[in-house]
């Protein structure tokens, strides 16, 4: 599996970078013909105001605004150890569901493909849409309350769960029953998951990496089993994200300090020097500290290829430097597709319920305003969104009951 994706940061000797290529929006799966975009405004109510053809609507209508219709119950988000035998049951059967259900956005595709899509697409160099920057957390936000009411729209009962990793923080946690998302990889099948209702010939992936030579359609998992993330983040250094009182700062980009940014620290770069695009690889950071958080999340569910340039952190000269020799190990989690695994979802609500705990302590100080990159700035329209018919802008992430749900 030498080829596959790896997670965030540049890898050794060249290899193809967690940035998937797109070569530009004209590339992407999303910049598809107009007749393969529909509209699904979902529980979502209508808004007025019309959206540009720049912002990419289809037929002048009028877009979807991001906010529960009138007298929408109140959702609740539950940790998934709190989740009863039921709820676990009814979670999975809706995910199973997704991946069969017809796409409304794009043809050809299932539900849960076109969300796998989206993500992977948001890394190419053009759109660069929900990582590395400003919009990480109300770009996933949103995607997760897609996703979500995706899923409720196959059982209106269920809602999305959250994996708190700083609690469930081992191999034989909650998250990785038979009766959930199934267990570590087997070395013995090629690291491929073959426990629970997401293994091997259960659960095939359709949407792969644009520069994945290898393109396994089954889950792949090495928990724990990498040297950048041989631990899950702690309690305590969540807690020192939560501190940082500034949302983000110029650049706005992996090259700000973790030190001066909530966002960057809680996505998980750590003293990055340098971004490059490449026409098949895509956005790539060169960073020469730790993965952390968010990051490190990935990475440890993936198991990882170790990068090149990693040593000490400049904040931390003492950190033990990653310079252990590059591993085979590459995991469906460090791939820009890494919602092929459905423990994506239960990971980035937590992501998402942390941003939510600071948004709270601090308030919605959103930067930047205005002078970002595109998409990343206080009311640009975010895409794939704004291509779907949906009006959704980081300005409008700040209140999770206003987006119709809350975290028990």
């Amino acid at each position: 599996m030498s080829d596959r994706e790896t997670s965030p940061g540049r890898p050794v000797m060249g290899r193809a970078t967690r940035r998937a290529a797109m070569g530009g929006l004209a590339a992407s799966g999303l910049a598809m013909a107009a007749a393969g975009i529909t509209r699904s405004r979902g529980a979502f109510a209508q808004e007025a105001t019309p959206v540009s053809a720049a912002d990419g609507m289809a037929h002048g209508d009028a877009p979807a605004r991001f906010a529960p219709e009138p007298g929408a119950p109140l959702l609740a988000r539950k940790s998934v150890a709190a989740l009863t035998p039921q709820e676990r049951t009814d979670y999975v059967n809706a995910v199973l569901a997704l991946k069969r259900k017809p796409s409304p956005w794009a043809d050809g595709l299932s539900v849960y493909d076109t969300f796998v899509m989206w993500h992977r697409d948001a890394f190419g160099c053009a759109v660069m849409a929900g990582h590395m920057g400003p919009a990480f957390m109300p770009w996933h936000r949103v995607l997760l309350r897609l996703y979500e009411e995706q899923l409720r729209d196959v059982d209106p009962e269920v809602t999305l769960p959250y994996w708190d990793w700083t609690v469930d923080n081992g191999t034989g946690a909650p998250v990785w029953t038979d009766d959930f998302m199934g267990g570590n990889g087997d070395p013995a099948a090629g690291m491929a998951v073959t426990t629970g209702p997401f293994r091997k010939g259960a659960w095939e992936i359709q949407i792969f990496d644009y520069n994945d030579r290898v393109r396994s359609p089954f889950i792949v998992r090495g928990l724990g089993s990498g040297f950048l993330a041989t631990a899950l983040p702690t309690a305590e250094e969540v807690e020192a994200a939560l501190a940082i009182e500034t949302y983000d700062a110029a650049p706005w980009s992996t090259l700000v300090s973790a030190k001066r940014s909530f966002r960057q620290n809680l996505e998980g770069w750590r003293n990055c020097v340098e971004e490059t695009c490449d026409p098949e690889n895509g956005m790539s950071p060169t960073c020469t500290g730790s993965h952390d958080l968010h990051n490190r999340v990935h990475l440890w569910v993936a198991g990882e290829a170790v990068f090149a340039e990693e040593g000490p952190s400049d904040d931390d000269p003492a950190e033990t430097p990653c310079t252990h020799p590059a591993t085979d190990l590459m995991g469906t989690m460090a791939s820009n597709s890494s919602p092929n695994d459905p423990v994506f979802w239960l990971h980035h609500a937590n992501i998402d319920r942390i941003y939510q705990i600071w948004l709270d302590r601090h308030g919605p100080n959103y930067q930047p305003v205005s002078g970002g990159p595109w998409g990343h700035n206080l009311n640009d329209s975010m895409w794939p969104y704004n291509h779907i018919g949906l009006l959704a802008s980081p300005a409008m992430t700040f209140s999770t009951e206003a987006m119709g749900y809350r975290y028990e």
